[in-house]
Order: structure tokens, then sequence, then C-alpha cells
């Protein structure tokens, strides 16, 4: 972790952005939104970075104290930090059923340390990223496969766009992609529901989990950004 970084002669408010932030898609993405929305970028203080867990030193999280002036209101905001990390892919595994709360769905468990929940577990849809991910559509196909096990060709994909999953926590935005799998992808999955799997080095370690739509909202099993990611995903063509 760091609270500062090296800069390199920047416009207006940017020059209190460290290089290894503005380098980042996240925040190239995150400064080009505000200023197409007619806001002023007036200042901006580090209060924290945290590396990849690789060898490149390349920055994953990010926080920035920022002063904007907000076009739209004629005044300025300076009581808040931006925060961002690589954007995620995520993917709605999903076996149809005779309605929609009968749907089944795969999720994976996870020990994530914020997790506020009773058994100290995220309950979600595969998903992750990585820095320098060639493709959301790659970065999906292999989050599937390294938290499922199940390896499943790309062409089957649907596409549901991008959105940011908490706007007022997080700047990084989730790419929604699901998959209709087939009766036995599905009795091959439930086979495995015991065997740990993720990415060790990355301290990653994944369960599966199965559980009809139904299921997910009467045990309220997933976050309100999961939930809404499943409505969009199972909604009626």
């Amino acid at each position: 972790m760091e609270t500062g970084g090296s800069t390199t002669p920047a416009a207006g408010g940017e020059q209190g952005v460290p290089l290894r932030i503005r380098r980042t898609a996240s925040f190239r993405r995150w400064y080009a939104a505000q200023r197409d929305a007619g806001n002023v970028l007036l200042g901006a203080s580090p209060v924290w970075t945290t590396a990849a867990g690789n060898e490149s030193g390349a920055v994953f999280f990010w926080a920035l104290h920022v002063r904007m002036r907000v076009g739209a209101e004629d005044r300025v905001k300076d009581n808040e930090v931006v925060i961002s990390r690589p954007d995620v892919s995520v993917v709605a595994l999903y076996r149809p059923g005779p309605s929609l709360d009968e749907t089944v769905v795969v999720l994976v468990r996870e020990f994530r340390s914020p997790a506020s929940t009773s058994d100290g577990y995220v309950h979600e849809l595969p998903g992750g990223s990585s820095p320098g991910a060639p493709d959301p559509l790659v970065q999906a196909v292999d989050e599937v496969a390294e938290e499922t096990g199940l390896r499943v060709d790309p062409r089957r994909f649907r596409a549901h766009g991008s959105r940011q999953v908490a706007a007022t926590v997080s700047a990084h935005h989730a790419y929604l992609f699901s998959v209709e799998i087939t009766d036995g992808e599905l009795a091959w999955l439930r086979a495995r529901l015991d065997r740990p799997l993720g990415v060790e080095a990355d301290s990653e370690r994944t369960w599966v989990e199965i559980a009809t739509y139904g299921e997910i909202r009467a045990a309220r099993l997933v976050d309100w950004a999961t939930l809404g990611m499943l409505a969009e995903a199972l909604k009626p063509r």
C-alpha cells in the first residue's frame, strides 16, 4: 500500500493525481465521464493504492479525495473519496424452470473479508477481473472455468452490457453475461459441490452453490447488486 506517488505535468486538478493512478483504465473512464458531464476536477489527493497480485506493480485498487465543480449545479463538492478497481466480468449460469422462481442458478460461495453475512461468506455469480484483461468476454469465460470448473464455449455467452455495481462507493463497472446451461452441465456441477476451486495463488477459494431464483430471493442469499444482475439476465427475451 502507498499514500502517494510520482506525477508528471498535468492540467488543473489532475496535477494531484499520481501517474500510476492516471494510467489505469478505471481512472481514465471515470475522469472522461466527469468531463463529458460538464464537471471539473479542481483538485485531488491520493488516499491509498493497492498493487495487483503480480510482479507488474500495476495499481489494482485506488482511492482519491477529490474536489469537484458540479457543472449542472454551479457548486463545488469536496467531501468525497472516489474509489475504483479494474472492471469485472460477471456470469449468470442458469437452467430455465417452469417459472422464473423455479429457474436454477449457479452461484459461488467465497470467504471475503468485507462480508457482513451470517456465515461470513459472499454468495455471488461467478466473476472477477484482472488488470489488463484482454476482453470482458474472455475474462468471463476464464472466471467461470476458475470458479466453477466448467469451461463454456464463448459463443454461448449472451452479453447484457455494463453498469456500475455500487455507484456511491466505487467507479468500476461490471460486464454482465448469461449462459443457459444444459441438464448435463447442471448435473456435472451438482456432483462437484464439495470441491474447492479458484486460484490459490490469489488466495481465492470458491465453492459452487446451486439454488432456484425463488430460493435466492427468499433466503436473502445474495446482495442487492447480484439480485439486480439476475433480474436482468433472467428476464424474458
